[in-house]
């Protein structure tokens, strides 16, 4: 029998329906291959994607014996690790060194943000190189395919994956940068976005907030969700017609939930714990991604800033600016990680789409370069303490042991106990690997 709708005065906001719409995690794993065995636990992964371009040279990989067009501006620094030496503004991340690989010989043939993007959080090369928005036929990223792959149930209480603070978006009609999405497995299993500064001292995310005077028992009783979407929500809509019920239900639990409202809450954390992530919105967000791991959330993606890395020009300023908090708030990650025992089980990805060319431009600045970059993980089964790969002696090449993002991908599915060659399907039920990459098993301890 059909249930009545809810008064007008329990009538969620439109934007606020396809908020909770946006939990994307409730499909069934039926893409999964038959052959090949999920892990009911596996570990956590925090995948920090830095969007724009770090410059390897500048950050991870110095080149003191280079000509001052290639050293650039800063100087080099010791790590506790020997041998391994690190860029002047990395200091945080240099006392840390012993937990992390730094892997110098990352590469693709992509120059366009767009495209790297794209690369570095799906593994797929099946695109061209030029701006684009996101679209219904890409391939899922990281969140969307462990919606797919390890669903939620109906004890979970957390979301599989948390995007914050922000998507990555770009200028077009949708505003969407590809990757970041569930691709061909459709919009209920994007990952659930907490969107906002957690710096600030009024942040609340508009999805997670209850209206005024409804209490959580109240929301929870809450039936016609779907009902409630108009016209723009329409293909949600039609997604989630045969799993109705168990949408709404699951989403009303969710936000009604004491478990990510609690995580929520950075005030429970000390004064000097918040002052060591770095009061920003950087840094904060960093601390939230470790609190919800510790609530249960499996994926935590970090999208920085939209292009805040692209420094065409004037990069020494710009790095005496934004390199700081990075250093200090990934640092910071790692060291919180290993105090709680939380390290071995969590995966940290620090990556960009793509370095920077050897050689400084006339503006004082790096162009795009993804003939070889760096990009540094910790945790989650990672060997620390170690370099992998080289560039050669200009940083403009891969010299040894190339590494495509879709190993890094590959490794990190491999950490989060989903073997690479599982299958999905996209929507001509074409069976696709979750990963074409390969498992750096040299990395892993």
């Amino acid at each position: 029998m059909a249930l009545p709708p809810p008064p007008a005065s329990e009538v969620l906001p439109r934007r606020e329906v396809l908020r909770i719409g946006a939990v994307s995690i409730l499909g069934t794993a039926t893409s999964a291959a038959e052959n090949v065995r999920i892990s009911p636990d596996g570990g956590s992964c925090i995948f920090m994607m830095l969007q724009g371009g770090l410059s390897q040279i500048d950050l991870w990989d110095p080149k003191p014996q280079a000509v001052s067009e290639i050293r650039g501006p800063f100087q080099q620094i010791s790590t506790t690790v020997p041998g391994m030496e690190f860029g002047e503004l990395m200091s945080h991340s240099a006392e840390v060194a012993g937990d992390l690989c730094v892997i110098r010989s990352m590469t693709h043939k992509f120059t366009n943000h767009i495209a790297g993007t794209y690369i570095t959080l799906t593994g797929s090369t099946k695109q061209q190189d030029r701006d684009r928005e996101a679209h219904g036929d890409d391939f899922p990223g990281p969140g969307g395919v462990l919606n797919q792959l390890r669903p939620l149930n109906s004890t979970d209480h957390v979301p599989r994956c948390i995007s914050l603070p922000n998507w990555l978006s770009i200028p077009g009609p949708s505003n969407r940068m590809p990757g970041q999405f569930a691709g061909f497995l459709g919009g209920v299993r994007d990952p659930f976005l907490l969107e906002g500064d957690p710096s600030k001292k009024d942040y609340s995310p508009l999805s997670l907030s209850l209206p005024d005077g409804v209490n959580g028992s109240r929301m929870s009783t809450r039936i016609g969700l779907a009902r409630q979407l108009d016209s723009a929500a329409a293909y949600l809509e039609r997604e989630v017609s045969q799993r109705h019920d168990h949408l709404q239900q699951v989403a009303y639990d969710l936000v009604a939930s004491g478990t990510i409202r609690k995580a929520l809450n950075l005030s429970e954390e000390s004064h000097a714990v918040r002052d060591r992530y770095g009061r920003n919105r950087v840094g904060q967000s960093l601390l939230l991604a470790r609190r919800l791991v510790e609530a249960g959330v499996q994926f935590v993606g970090f999208n920085e800033f939209n292009q805040k890395w692209d420094t065409h020009g004037g990069l020494e300023g710009r790095y005496k600016q934004i390199v700081p908090e990075i250093d200090r708030g990934f640092a910071t990650l790692v060291a919180d990680l290993k105090d709680r025992g939380l390290l071995d089980t969590t995966m940290v990805v620090n990556a960009g789409e793509f370095g920077r060319t050897p050689q400084v431009n006339n503006k004082a600045g790096r162009d795009h370069w993804p003939n070889v970059y760096s990009t540094v993980l910790a945790g989650g089964g990672i060997r620390g303490g170690m370099v992998m790969g080289a560039s050669d002696s200009k940083g403009a090449e891969v010299l040894s042991s190339p590494v495509s993002p879709a190993d890094v991908l590959s490794t990190m599915w491999q950490s989060l106990g989903i073997p690479p060659n599982i299958t999905i399907h996209d929507r001509l039920a074409r069976p696709m690997p979750v990963s074409e990459g390969r498992v750096l098993h040299e990395c892993l301890s």
